[in-house]
């Protein structure tokens, strides 16, 4: 520091062995800096250990981390905190189940000391127990004992519910509800029990009773802390439910919420137009500390699990060819009207066709309308001719390679079998390298609770093209991120991708959010990373996390 330059005053000081800025042109090579002061809510200074010992630091807190690495923290670019943070509280885990014979099991088991009315819920039923077969309630009709309750397939797009859940519902019989939700029923006409996408689905969800609003609060704190400590300071919800707006609210007023939340409620194809425009309009920038509604989600297709993702050819099952949003030009006039308001979006798109609609959506957007962001979820496979067009329109690929690990190495998995064991679109799943190499803005997530969550290991995904610990080959190796570009694509590029440029990067300006991790997430092993401790997380300029349970700023 020059004689002339302004002393650095800082609140906060981190001392490690390196900082991954998320600026240098080759990451792995190019940590040099050791320290980071931190003023109020932003990052002042980025330099060398003997820098900082010229920083004023007299108020500071300051802090040495070893041989530790400090990067910008992370960003899970979709996610469901709050809605999962109720649903999965002493609910019944399904995901490692590996027969329909050990779920129906389960149910019992868990059944077993409750009344006879009371629900039982199941979450994470994998679709590939029912490759070959038919999707009923049959199997399980006796494990729930006449009680109500509902098994929520792995993805999240289709329930199977029990006989007494149909019958609380009153449902005994198909319905239309004009787009590709569904209730199947058997060559009779009555329901299996099999409920296909969003408004098929709340007919019997939303009969189970809300957990109390004190307990919700209690479960949203704890699971917002769980997420600080693997690395992660900012979510994005991409959902909003009844009451979610009072929980944070809630929060804080007794505290900090540990990692910022986006809120991004959605617009489903059913709700009324007029009302549904104004009333999201009305919402944007409603928050609180560090919280804010931004964005609104479209989900314009559904599963390729269930035969509700829209593709360009129907799948092996006969289905895909029709969009959620029916008739589709639907769709693309509520983008234009939010892009016309300012407000960004996020679109749900799996299936190829869909992801195709959404960037000629987002090309078609009106000359006059506010520059703002229109990202795409999940793109599970999408052709070569599509690679260019998200850099050309600025379209964020928002991807989740977690999800890819549901794919098993014989091709036996629901997905591969749906789009065609060997096909070329099956081949072209999660496409994560390949969209980064076209230069799109790569954003990665967990979506959970539909997956796992800890940034570690999502990290490590994206490196490895495998699930931590399985024994399973690594999926389409050849879409694995860099270690370095999986650091940006965790960081800045999901600010970027809500039009804040200038954050996720460890540079003065630049907002504090910061994790610190006892390996380097560029240099050590991706297997050692998934594992490593998170030492610090700090969100705008306070200690959220601190490893060994050490007090954080409540």
């Amino acid at each position: 520091m020059s004689a002339d330059a302004p002393a650095i005053r800082a609140d906060l000081v981190l001392l490690g062995g390196r900082v991954r800025t998320g600026l240098e042109p080759d990451a792995a090579t190019g940590a040099t800096a050791q320290a980071v002061a931190v003023s109020g809510r932003r990052i002042v200074a980025v330099g060398s250990r003997a820098e900082a010992a010229g920083w004023d630091t007299a108020d500071a807190e300051l802090l040495d981390l070893g041989d530790a690495t400090i990067t910008a923290g992370f960003v899970d670019g979709h996610v469901h905190p709050l809605s999962g943070a109720e649903s999965r509280h002493r609910a019944l885990l399904l995901h490692d189940c590996t027969s329909v014979e050990e779920v129906a099991r389960r149910i019992a088991a868990f059944a077993a000391d409750r009344g006879p009315d009371e629900w039982i819920r199941g979450f994470g039923l994998s679709f590939d127990l029912f490759v070959g077969g038919e999707l009923t309630n049959a199997p399980f009709a006796e494990a729930f004992g006449g009680r109500p309750g509902y098994l929520l397939l792995f993805d999240g797009h289709a329930i199977i519910a029990s006989p007494r859940a149909l019958e609380l519902a009153g449902i005994d019989g198909p319905r239309d509800f004009g787009n590709n939700a569904s209730i199947e029923v058997d060559a009779e006409g009555r329901p299996t029990g099999y409920l296909v996408e969003s408004d098929a689905e709340l007919l019997v969800t939303e009969l189970y009773p809300r957990m109390p609003f004190d307990e919700r609060v209690a479960a949203v704190r704890a699971k917002l802390a769980e997420f600080a400590a693997t690395g992660y300071t900012s979510l994005h919800q991409l959902n909003l439910e009844p009451g979610d707006l009072d929980v944070l609210r809630a929060i804080e007023e007794t505290g900090e919420l540990p990692v910022r939340v986006r809120v991004s409620p959605i617009w489903r194809a059913t709700d009324p137009w007029a009302d549904t425009l104004r009333n999201l309009v009305a919402l944007q920038g409603v928050g609180g500390r560090r919280w804010r509604v931004e964005g609104v989600k479209f989900m314009l297709d559904g599963s390729i699990d269930n035969g509700s993702a829209w593709l360009f050819e129907a799948d092996t099952g006969g289905g895909g060819l029709q969009p959620y949003w029916v008739p589709s030009e639907t769709f693309t006039r509520a983008l234009h009207a939010l892009a016309e308001s300012g407000v960004p979006t996020a679109t749900h798109a799996i299936g190829d066709r869909a992801v195709e609609f959404v960037l000629d959506a987002v090309a078609s957007i009106p000359a006059h309308a506010p520059r703002v962001t229109h990202r795409i979820e999940h793109l599970e496979t999408i052709p070569d001719r599509l690679l260019p067009r998200f850099a050309e329109l600025g379209v964020p690929a928002s991807v989740q390679p977690i999800h890819a690990f549901a794919q098993r190495p014989d091709g036996l998995d629901m997905w591969t079998t749906l789009l065609g064991r060997g096909s070329e679109r099956a081949g072209h799943g999660w496409r994560v390298a390949d969209l980064d190499a076209a230069g799109a803005l790569v954003v990665l997530g967990s979506d959970w609770p539909v997956e796992e969550f800890d940034g570690r290991r999502v990290f490590a995904a994206a490196v490895t093209r495998r699930r931590h610990g399985s024994a399973r080959p690594p999926v389409d190796p050849h879409q694995a991120l860099p270690p370095a570009r999986t650091l940006v694509a965790m960081t800045r590029n999901a600010w970027t991708s809500i039009d804040r440029p200038g954050d996720g990067v460890v540079a003065p300006g630049a907002i504090a959010d910061l994790a610190v991790f006892r390996d380097d997430p560029v240099t050590a092993d991706p297997e050692r990373f998934a594992e490593t401790e998170v030492l610090l997380t700090v969100v705008g300029g306070r200690v959220s996390h601190r490893a060994g349970g050490g007090p954080a700023v409540p």
